[in-house]
């Protein structure tokens, strides 16, 4: 089997969710083949091609639009199945550089990364592959959380959700979740399988066996709290702002030595404003390794409020060693059993309680801890993924 995957972002080196997940079934995949990538961001790709595989084709999204596109963009709404986001995603030139690619490596397999290539799919499935839709956010719920039925754009996003779903000979989601409300969402005859998110668990070793170092800095960890996340993502943007405005001040008239790591690409200029006025909020931005981030906390949270998927920051606190607090939200889709696994709390009064809870019973985070390893180990490591991507790919061949 020959799998091109056609990304949205580049997923080497993976420093985000969406990058993690993508590498994490690039690795999986490539023990049925020959694995190649087509990925769109904008910029140039500072990286060489990820290892094991045997062909990256980057898309620089930066490339100008010509007349004709432009004047596509702005009639979006007089085009059958058209939005703005897949419009952006979309350049002839790029569609030709596809074509080549589809052409030269020949493969028979492609996985697209969500709704917003879907401009593609026509010219993918042209060259006779078979596809699967790794839908692992279903937009068209998130946008109803965010911006409620907005005018046209909810329900073409709908309809080309709804399209891209029937028009693929498979679709996997992230939790059983997932599965249900796409169901709900697309038909009770649609079957969607299940392929979680997971982790390589032993690349957080050295974390939790405290043998990677801390940031500089950083080296007194003991009330260090951590949001793991990408910051251009609205729904960690919310959260992000949730820890800056109400539960970080909580926290440090309780223990005034405490310090807020948010770690991730795109952080946004709140956030930048909020740890020069403050010292004890530390912002780290397109960090090539969290693992020395993670060494510098005590505790990792996952205030999220809205979003969808499964929750790759959790599983990697998980693999490291480091205690959980979350919302339910953030820990949706997840095996994972409030005082068993982490602590779950939705008020902010109740996050703030639950991290004094962790920081003032070293017994209690280590109960935790020793659960969540065992079970990120056993439901969310690769190899444990790659028995559910097993399952599917028999189900398509």
């Amino acid at each position: 089997m020959r799998t091109l995957f056609i990304t949205k972002e580049t997923p080497y080196p993976p420093m985000s969710g969406v990058a993690l997940r993508n590498w994490q079934n690039i690795n999986i995949m490539m023990k049925y083949g020959s694995v190649g990538v087509f990925s769109f961001a904008q910029g140039k790709l500072t990286s060489e091609a990820p290892p094991g595989t045997e062909l990256w084709h980057h898309y620089n999204l930066a490339t100008p639009l010509s007349v004709w596109e432009q004047w596509e963009r702005r009639a979006w709404l007089i085009r059958a199945k058209a939005h703005p986001d897949t419009d952006y995603f979309y350049r002839r030139t790029a569609a030709q550089e596809l074509a080549k690619i589809l052409a030269t490596f020949a493969p028979n397999l492609a996985i697209f990364e969500e709704i917003w290539l879907y401009r593609y799919l026509k010219l993918v499935k042209r060259h006779g592959c078979r596809v699967i839709f790794d839908e692992h956010n279903i937009e068209a719920e998130l946008f109803l959380q965010k911006h409620g039925a907005l005018k046209m754009r909810l329900p073409r996003l709908k309809s080309i959700e709804s399209d891209f779903i029937r028009q693929a000979d498979l679709v996997w989601a992230c939790s059983d979740e997932d599965a249900l409300l796409l169901k709900s969402l697309y038909g009770q005859k649609f079957n969607p399988f299940v392929v979680p998110n997971g982790i390589n668990v032993a690349f957080y070793d050295e974390v939790r066996l405290e043998r990677c170092p801390p940031v500089s800095g950083l080296e007194e960890k003991n009330r260090n709290l951590i949001f793991l996340g990408t910051f251009s993502y609205p729904p960690n943007q919310v959260a992000a702002k949730l820890l800056i405005d109400k539960i970080y001040p909580r926290l440090k008239k309780i223990y005034p030595e405490c310090r807020l790591l948010l770690v991730g690409r795109s952080p946004t200029q709140n956030m930048r404003q909020a740890a020069e006025i403050d010292r004890g909020i530390v912002v780290a931005a397109n960090v090539p390794d969290v693992r020395p981030y993670l060494a510098a906390a005590s505790i990792a949270i996952a205030p999220l409020l809205q979003g969808g998927g499964t929750r790759l920051k959790i599983l990697e606190a998980f693999a490291a060693g480091c205690p959980v607090v979350s919302t339910t939200k953030g820990a949706e889709g997840l095996e994972a059993i409030d005082g068993e696994h982490l602590l779950i709390r939705d008020e902010v009064d109740e996050l703030v309680e639950g991290i004094c809870q962790l920081w003032s019973d070293p017994f209690l985070a280590q109960k935790l801890t020793n659960s969540a390893y065992q079970l990120v180990k056993t439901k969310y490591s690769w190899e444990a993924v790659g028995r559910s991507v097993d399952k599917s790919i028999q189900h398509l061949l």
